[in-house]
């Protein structure tokens, strides 16, 4: 079989597979990847080098050069004797050198692996570096292309999840009643998670839980949520509320339910493309944030908030695990929050980071336009001025949202949510008096409003009234008032650039 031959013997889903399959076929010499699941790659090389029908070898300082499942060959455990022992192989071949790069430093391991490559330019063998993370020295570079393991399937990780629960039914007796559907349900609450990462939590989750039934698939999704969370960057969140928790933005609300048929079976065969994502601006404290959580919460998908304030400073290849990650939760709603404070920089020459914002900013984009289905975007800004235009570049969003001061209807609307929601009948208040007093104020100002009324009324021994509320307001500043030059601007920037959710 020659370099050039098809890959007619990779099977279309195994799509890892058949990418590494064609790295070897193009004579790459050295393939790096970045993975702590050692077990999961070697099985893909034996997988690969099968289906090539070619030998697989794996080399680490503890056990030596061998060929997969047989004996090390004498006296390789050492970097340098082993490069030599695989320059004397002859034929096609893999080769699986496991923490390899950190000998790549001494001149001689490295020349000999430069020496090696360049031979390898024409032939059908492939020598691939894998650690947790590594780095080579920049004369090895002109010759390595990376692979990504990625993380693995549902369907990858369901034989695991099967074998996890049938050892809790027979080594610890535990009553195992869940169905086929639950272990599937199971199987893809875990993806985004590394193998052994998804089978510690499985098996904690049947410790706790006692047994393996229908209650055990939302303690398996909360545990995974909490695990990613540790992350840093990422914190899936419960999504509690949906638009009826919402005053006004009509028309974002039209826009989200028109789409949710986009998620279904029946539109995606009807034809109907899952939307990228919609930015959302406007004035503070008038609803963004609570709009991106009711969008997660009307389409029934997972929400992922992404904190770009925390995300200051970090290398592109963060930036690069975070997005990967949010497309393995897919369906999911990413919700980056105050999207400025990661990219404004962006915009200016770079000299103040070394151009580190601008290549963020590139890699955001390329995600943006090339991403799959299933990771629906939602980016709030309290000071859109401060992103890069190309960012706000038509296609880059489907849509741009302008959330405005809540007019008299909206903050009816308002009252009669918060009020709602701290057990209060509406219809004892002077809804009218209280509308019309908080003219100019933010849906997050008529809500402190309420609180601060109920703390003074439970000081003063009553219950909440339209006087005490009105109290409050007399003593409340609005944004609207004391930044009323920053409100102003907003408007008039969004009157003709973006569409009104209000």
């Amino acid at each position: 079989m020659s370099p050039s031959t098809p890959l007619q013997s990779a099977p279309a889903a195994d799509h890892r597979c058949a990418e590494l399959i064609l790295l070897i076929n193009s004579c790459s010499p050295i393939i790096t990847c970045e993975t702590s699941e050692e077990d999961r790659l070697e099985e893909l090389v034996a997988a690969a080098a099968a289906k090539l029908g070619v030998p697989a070898y794996t080399w680490s300082v503890t056990k030596g050069l061998a060929k997969i499942s047989a004996s090390a060959i004498y006296k390789t455990d050492e970097p340098e004797p082993a490069l030599a022992s695989i320059a004397d192989i002859p034929g096609d071949a893999v080769f699986l050198l496991k923490d390899f790069a950190r000998y790549c430093d001494n001149d001689r391991i490295s020349r000999r692996l430069r020496d090696l490559a360049d031979k390898f330019r024409t032939e059908r063998r492939s020598i691939i570096l894998s650690a947790t993370s590594l780095q080579l020295p920049p004369e090895l570079l002109p010759e390595t292309v990376s692979f990504t393991l990625g993380y693995p399937t549902a369907d990858e990780l369901l034989p695991r999840v099967r074998e996890v629960l049938a050892d809790a039914a027979v080594s610890r007796r535990m009553p195992v009643s869940l169905d086929a559907a639950g272990r599937a349900q199971i199987a893809r609450h875990l993806v985004g998670l590394t193998e052994q990462e998804a089978l510690r939590i499985l098996r904690k989750c049947l410790l706790t839980h006692g047994a393996a039934d229908a209650g055990l698939v939302d303690v398996v999704l909360e545990a995974k949520r909490e695990a990613i969370r540790t992350e840093g960057l990422l914190e899936p969140a419960r999504v509690a509320c949906s638009f009826a928790d919402v005053a006004g933005m009509k028309r974002l609300r039209e826009w989200v339910d028109k789409r949710r048929s986009a998620f279904t079976s029946d539109g995606q065969q009807f034809g109907l493309v899952p939307p990228k994502g919609v930015l959302i601006t406007g004035v503070q404290g008038c609803g963004k944030s609570l709009a991106a959580r009711a969008i997660a919460g009307e389409w029934g998908i997972d929400l992922a908030r992404f904190d770009a304030d925390k995300f200051v400073g970090e290398s592109e290849k963060r930036l690069h695990a975070v997005l990967d990650l949010a497309q393995k939760l897919a369906p999911i709603v990413l919700w980056i929050d105050e999207i400025e404070k990661a990219f404004a920089s962006a915009g200016t020459s770079g000299d103040a980071d070394a151009g580190l914002s601008q290549r963020l900013l590139a890699t955001l984009l390329t995600w943006m336009q090339d991403r799959e289905g299933g990771v629906f975007l939602v980016a709030t800004s309290n000071n859109i001025n401060a992103l890069p235009p190309e960012m706000l570049r038509k296609g880059r969003f489907d849509e741009i949202f302008f959330v405005d001061l809540p007019n008299p209807v909206e903050r009816t609307a308002l009252f009669l949510l918060h009020l709602k929601k701290r057990q209060r009948d509406p219809a004892k208040f002077d809804l009218p008096a209280l509308v019309a007093a908080t003219d100019r104020f933010s849906g997050a100002e008529i809500e402190a409003v309420v609180l601060s009324g109920l703390y003074t009324a439970f000081d003063r021994k009553q219950d909440l009234s339209t006087a005490i509320l009105l109290e409050e307001i007399k003593g409340t500043e609005p944004l609207s008032v004391t930044r009323a030059e920053d409100v102003q601007a907003i408007r008039e920037w969004a009157q003709s650039r973006t569409v009104p959710a209000n």
